[in-house]
């Protein structure tokens, strides 16, 4: 099968979605973690990436919309770079080579992330999360995408395949 034949094309990038979700979980999860360890409730983190959609003031109010937003475009972020990483990597038959490709697109997404991305829609993320447990998030986001990749190569994209 040809890599860029569109039935490939479309089981590497819904391959790539999944991974980025889980993630995205993952790595929200930690970030939660994190934020707990340094004495804020567990929603700062989804709240503080909810302030792009409903501003500083729902910081202060606990968990709300803002929270639920937040952890949502969390989601849908990584779930588009994981469908990107599902596109470039998703040929890549060695597991340790999709490991270390992971590892580095999240720590890539991380540093364009801060650099272009957040500058730019909220500024306040990369000013007010906990660090150095971010990069270690990213890192972890990566490593689930390296790991989920079983499937995304063509041998074994026929086999997983469920349209046949």
């Amino acid at each position: 099968m040809n890599a860029w034949e569109p039935k490939v094309l479309l089981w590497r990038v819904l391959r790539g979605i999944e991974a980025g979700i889980i993630g995205g979980l993952a790595m929200l999860a930690l970030l939660i973690a994190a934020m707990m360890f340094r004495g804020y409730p567990w929603w700062a983190q989804p709240t503080l990436l909810g302030t792009t959609f409903y501003g500083l003031r729902s910081i202060v109010a606990g968990p709300n919309r803002a929270t639920i937003a937040g952890g949502a475009l969390h989601l849908v972020i990584t779930g588009v770079v994981g469908a990107v990483f599902g596109v470039m990597c998703g040929g890549v038959r060695r597991r340790q080579r999709l490991l270390l490709l992971g590892t580095l697109a999240g720590m890539v997404w991380s540093m364009l992330a801060d650099a272009v991305f957040w500058r730019r829609v909220n500024p306040l993320v990369p000013m007010y999360s906990p660090q150095p447990a971010t990069l270690l998030s990213h890192a972890l986001f990566g490593a689930c995408l390296g790991y989920m990749g079983r499937g995304m190569n063509g041998a074994s994209d026929a086999q997983d395949d469920p349209t046949g």
